[in-house]
């Protein structure tokens, strides 16, 4: 399994022609790349490339790592005490 890819990928309008951006993958193997280059090649579609970096265990750490959680879920009530 090569670590490598490269993906045509939607953007935004006002979106730079060359950007840097994070890459998470959703299903298993869960991998994950910090420095993905993009580069426009139309209105809204860019092309990204990257090599993943990390593994993560689980469909959770995965979900974790994308909304930038701590890991303890609050329970409500918690942020009261």
């Amino acid at each position: 399994m090569t670590n490598f890819f490269c993906r045509l990928v939607g953007v935004n309008r006002g979106q730079k022609f060359l950007f840097t951006t994070w890459t998470q993958e959703m299903s298993a193997p869960y991998r994950r790349c910090d420095r993905t280059f993009v580069m426009r090649v139309g209105g809204l579609k860019a092309v990204a490339l990257g090599r993943y970096h990390r593994v993560l265990a689980d469909e959770d750490a995965a979900m974790m790592h994308v909304f930038r959680t701590s890991g303890s879920p609050m329970v409500r009530g918690d942020a009261d005490a």
